[in-house]
């Protein structure tokens, strides 16, 4: 059995489905594997053994009957722990929420078990998603399976480590700026950040009812799968993906582009590194030799050598939209604090920037900015099959310890090292991400290689709006370009 933990999610799923394995049997796989491993790791954090062997056993009576749900009925999955779930602890890392059991289903979730799937529990985030590595006050740290020593990345930093440690077959995460792709980026694994609102925000980040009576954070935010195959990004997309309440998406949305692969020749641009805000060689090389691989295989590309947007304007707007939407309920005062504290700092860091005064006046036309940067980047895309550019500055870096808390906002004073220069903390980390969230954009997370150290690296596959299966199908072509998916060296 044990050949089968790095078996992708669906191909798992089609020996489940064919009866030449059980679910049950899979199911008992994954939950030995998390007690081997995972208190090494401590990717996952929140588990129902009996529901999970459960749920799998009925899988079997199911597809022994004939009934299949789909590619995934019978694979043992895991959630981040954002994601509302039935009957088992909900805490988005937040001490205020220690031991919050929810009475019902995120949607995704509900999509995930409707389709068959065997949920085996929750993996651990950064305290309220805000920071790009994974430890709380509830859980602790979450350890990169490549090494121990190293960050699985943040916020969905367990969703990445339990999928590359082949704990769980697939996990679903979130990705504000950079969520979904840092930690894949760190870990080696795939991710999708979809379209915004291609799929539904319906009970992400439950428990919070009592601080406003209204949805506070309406853009940026996208729900995507992790996963060791881009087979099985498309799989579990095609599950959770469609529009719910107000989430704010497209009925049906993604489908405007076809699930069907295109016959027309890949467009491909590239960006190894954005003027002033350096990336480490090793990354850069790597994606270079990829870049060189592809042009080998008749395939076109070209090297983007100016940004595709105003880079300045899209941080700032990033910042601005973050603190009104999320900053919403705080009082004049708070917010006047606040800004005389990092006015300094939203020099330097743009994305730190905040919407003052705090008026609808300005919040429609920080809406309005972002409308006009989605507008010029799309113009740029209309070019090109796909954008391939960095994920982040480094590959994964050592623990760092945040200098202090400002709510649940962890300040760093300690850099990063890129090449040994000293860089910002959230500079080094998610500018090269949370671009893509301003202009909405899916982006599929690839591996395509390791640094020196073993450390894997991962390139960001930017497509266009609402195009999300052409994205997938343009990466699939893509991939067969890589060296095959590796499990960390670390494990057994």
């Amino acid at each position: 059995m044990h050949e089968l933990a790095y078996v992708p999610a669906t191909k798992v799923g089609a020996l489940i489905q064919t009866r030449k394995v059980s679910a049950e049997e899979v199911t008992k796989l994954a939950l030995q594997r998390i007690s081997d491993h995972n208190p090494r790791l401590n990717a996952i954090v929140a588990m129902d053994e009996e529901a999970a062997l459960h749920t799998a056993r009925e899988a079997d009576k199911e597809i022994k009957s004939g009934q299949i749900r789909g590619p995934l009925h019978g694979v043992p999955i895991t959630v981040k722990d954002s994601f509302s779930t039935m009957g088992l602890a909900t805490t988005s890392g937040c001490t205020a929420l220690k031991g919050y059991v929810p009475d019902k289903d995120a949607a995704v979730v509900s999509r995930l078990k409707q389709a068959g799937a065997v949920l085996l529990g929750k993996t651990n985030v950064s305290p309220l998603l805000m920071d790009i590595q994974t430890d709380n006050d509830i859980y602790g740290r979450t350890n990169n399976p490549w090494n121990d020593t190293r960050t699985a990345g943040g916020s969905s930093g367990g969703s990445a480590a339990s999928v590359a440690a082949g704990l769980s077959y697939l996990d679903i995460g979130s990705d504000i700026g950079g969520s979904l792709r840092i930690p894949a980026h760190y870990c080696g694994v795939f991710s999708l950040k979809p379209t915004e609102g291609a799929v539904p925000a319906t009970g992400h980040m439950p428990g919070f009812e009592g601080m406003a009576d209204y949805a506070s954070s309406r853009h940026l935010a996208c729900y995507g799968p992790l996963t060791r195959s881009i087979e099985d990004v498309q799989a579990a997309f095609a599950i959770i993906a469609g529009s719910q309440g107000y989430a704010g998406g497209l009925p049906n949305g993604p489908q405007a582009s076809s699930p069907s692969p295109s016959t027309s020749p890949l467009r491909v641009g590239w960006i190894d590194e954005l003027p002033g805000y350096p990336v480490s060689r090793s990354i850069q090389e790597a994606l270079r030799r990829f870049v060189q691989k592809l042009a080998s295989q008749g395939i076109f590309v070209k090297q983007i050598t100016s940004p595709p947007l105003d880079i300045r304007a899209a941080w700032e707007t990033w910042g601005k939209i973050i603190d009104a939407e999320q900053n919403s309920t705080s009082s004049i005062i708070q917010r006047g604090l606040s800004y005389l504290a990092t006015r300094k700092v939203s020099q330097q860091v743009p994305t730190a920037s905040m919407l003052v005064p705090l008026t609808f006046k300005n919040y429609m036309r920080v809406l309005t900015k972002r409308e006009q940067l989605i507008r010029s980047f799309e113009q740029f895309m209309a070019g090109y099959d796909v954008l391939l550019c960095p994920v982040s500055s480094t590959t994964a870096f050592p623990h760092l310890q945040k200098t202090k808390m400002v709510g649940y906002q962890p300040i760093y004073k300690e850099p990063l090292y890129i090449d040994g220069k000293p860089q910002n903390y959230w500079i080094a980390t998610t500018y090269y991400a949370n671009l893509f969230n301003v202009t909405g954009s899916p982006v599929v997370t690839m591996p395509i290689g390791f640094d020196t150290d073993g450390l894997p690296i991962g390139i960001q596959c930017v497509g266009k709006r609402w195009r999300d299966y052409d994205l997938l199908n343009s990466v699939s072509a893509l991939v067969e370009r890589c060296e095959k998916w590796q499990p960390p060296c670390t494990l057994t």
